[in-house]
């Protein structure tokens, strides 16, 4: 699996990019096309409210807003090719070519987010069966040092990232989308390239969140960080790769049934550019004995992809 996983990376990059220039090519002879019949300026006109509606599509939450949208691209597609007057067949095929184009294009993004999560979850399910279960505390300071130090020494990304000027906040005081600022032990970030901002190819950037508290968390200090990270990532529009929850306990100390529930079940969801990310809240409980305790266990974190999008 992993041997195939470049290979198969780079073909789906390359049926992407085949596909936007040929939507390219399609829109100059739609225009081309059009010229003889007169309705040049009213077919150019047109394209408008059809890329809204296929870009409405995307970002479209429900299947019957989908579904809605993409018939009225076709409907304002069907305006488009009557507007090419005596290359109204010749119209009619390049419009729908353009429209399955561009449908195509975007499953080919869905195919992508979903090789890259079951190639990560392939991964993990390796890393699982060959870690070992014990989990040493390193030495720092306090808590949050001690994780970040972990972190380093368990992801080269991770480590790669913390090397970079401004990269790491301890603490962090971050304002979400809705204007409310939020208090963080550590923030941890890489920003998004460049093709990933223009262009939504290539890496999405990721943050990670740490949080740490002198008791053992409760089901509202969970939800609390869970709302606090969405909203912060919504104004960042870089997603969570990993959201941990430290607490030291003493002895058999441990949490409470419906904070494992919310653990092993919840996570925090974003939407960026499209896509919504998912990621778990993690907790780290430092023993007494100087190892971890990860709940739920985290073996590699979701960095350097574009994220693990949910199921829509």
């Amino acid at each position: 699996m992993d041997r195939e996983t470049p290979k198969i990376r780079k073909t789906l990059r390359y049926v992407r990019w085949f596909v936007s220039l040929w939507l390219v090519l399609d829109f100059f002879l739609i225009l081309i096309v059009s010229f003889p019949g007169g309705g040049a300026g009213l077919t150019l006109l047109l394209f408008l409210p059809i890329l809204i509606f296929l870009l409405g599509v995307r970002l479209a939450k429900t299947s019957t807003a989908r579904l809605i949208l993409l018939a009225l691209a076709i409907v304002f597609g069907g305006f488009q090719a009557l507007s090419m007057g005596p290359f109204l067949f010749l119209g009619a095929v390049l419009v729908a070519l353009f429209i399955l184009g561009f449908s195509i294009l975007e499953l080919m993004r869905d195919l992508r987010s979903f090789f890259d999560y079951f190639a990560l979850r392939h991964r993990v399910i390796q890393r699982v069966r060959q870690a070992d279960p014990i989990v040493y505390v390193p030495e720092g300071k306090d808590a949050v040092q001690r994780i970040l130090t972990y972190l380093g020494n368990t992801s080269n990304d991770v480590r790669g990232v913390m090397s970079i000027p401004g990269a790491v906040a301890t603490p962090a005081l971050l304002t979400g989308k809705s204007g409310l600022t939020y208090s963080f032990d550590a923030y941890v970030r890489q920003r998004p390239s460049t093709l990933w901002r223009f262009l939504n190819v290539g890496a999405a950037g990721f943050g990670v969140f740490v949080k740490a508290f002198d008791r053992a968390p409760t089901l509202g200090d969970l939800q609390s960080l869970k709302a606090a990270v969405e909203d912060v990532s919504s104004a960042t529009r870089i997603p969570p790769a990993r959201i941990l929850v430290l607490w030291r306990s003493k002895g058999n100390e441990s949490v409470t049934p419906d904070v494992y529930d919310f653990l092993t079940k919840e996570s925090a969801r974003v939407r960026i550019r499209g896509a919504t990310f998912a990621c778990s809240l993690e907790l780290g409980i430092e023993r007494d004995d100087g190892t971890y305790d990860f709940i739920p266990i985290v073996v590699e974190p979701t960095i350097g992809l574009t994220g693990r999008p949910s199921p829509s």
